[in-house]
């Protein structure tokens, strides 16, 4: 069991960054920055982290307004957080950073390349779009609810959302875990994760900046996933120069939680080839 150790940092607008740090950096490669899907926190993480075969020295915050992480008096936009982490890593003297971005954390990786692209030496992207959002009227009536309700009613809607059906449907006892601590953690999101809801359908288009974006990206996709279909990123594989795309065939939007080890083999595999 990789050792955890929690921590906090005030960001300039008064907002406590909360994160979870492992490892200790090497000199010799960079160190990991991990970025969680909305509706989920840091911990969406930790299986995966425990497969990985090598010691990293990996960061994972939970975004401004999600998790034990502050709203600030900013707005949680993808380039906000971008620009949180770019204070993270400068706060912590990191000059280098493999990123990983799920869903959400992978609209912020892509805003983090624009603001601060010497910090990004590789991107691992899953189950994200370089577009900006196309069905905006659908989440505009999700965040209407949310903002009314909080997650407690609409915990099992956002399950079967960021999860596929082989993982829904799994009997495996680490699956039940995993799908009951997610289950509880969404019936329990407070009504301001709305805010975090319109930062990511706010989006903008990131087309334009991927001809020219030569850090070495991995695209991962879910075949199971209902929030994005694989030609999404497979579309983005075809503007970057430096790219490759992989489908997992048995997951949903979710493959960290959902494939663990296969998210951690085939990443590490990845972190290999750049370094």
């Amino acid at each position: 069991m990789k050792r955890i150790s929690p921590q906090y940092l005030m960001l300039p607008d008064g907002a406590q960054l909360h994160y979870v740090e492992m490892g200790q950096p090497c000199a010799s490669r960079p160190s990991v920055l991990m970025l969680h899907s909305l509706f989920f926190n840091a911990d969406m993480f930790q299986p995966m982290i425990q497969s990985l075969q090598n010691e990293w020295h990996i960061i994972c915050p939970d975004h401004r307004n999600q998790g034990l992480s502050t709203a600030g008096q900013k707005a949680a936009t993808m380039r906000q957080l971008a620009e949180d982490y770019a204070f993270l890593a400068q706060a912590l003297s990191l000059s280098s950073l493999h990123v990983v971005g799920s869903s959400m954390g992978g609209y912020v990786a892509q805003e983090l390349m624009q603001c601060a692209p010497q910090l990004v030496c590789s991107a691992v992207l899953s189950c994200c779009t370089s577009l900006a959002e196309q069905q905006k009227e659908r989440f505009d009536q999700l965040e209407a609810l949310l903002r009314r309700d909080g997650g407690a009613p609409y915990a099992s809607t956002l399950l079967e959302t960021m999860f596929g059906d082989a993982f829904l449907n799994s009997t495996e006892p680490a699956a039940l875990v995993q799908r009951e601590q997610w289950r509880s953690f969404f019936g329990a999101l407070p009504s301001d994760i709305a805010n975090s809801v319109n930062g990511v359908f706010s989006r903008p288009d990131y087309q334009s900046y991927l001809a020219s974006n030569r850090t070495p990206h991995f695209l991962i996709s879910g075949a199971l996933d209902r929030a994005k279909k694989p030609a999404d990123m497979e579309h983005m594989n075809s503007l970057l120069p430096d790219s490759t795309h992989t489908v997992f065939e048995h997951s949903g939007h979710t493959p960290p939680v959902e494939a663990p080890e296969m998210f951690a083999r085939q990443i590490e595999h990845f972190w290999n080839q750049v370094n």
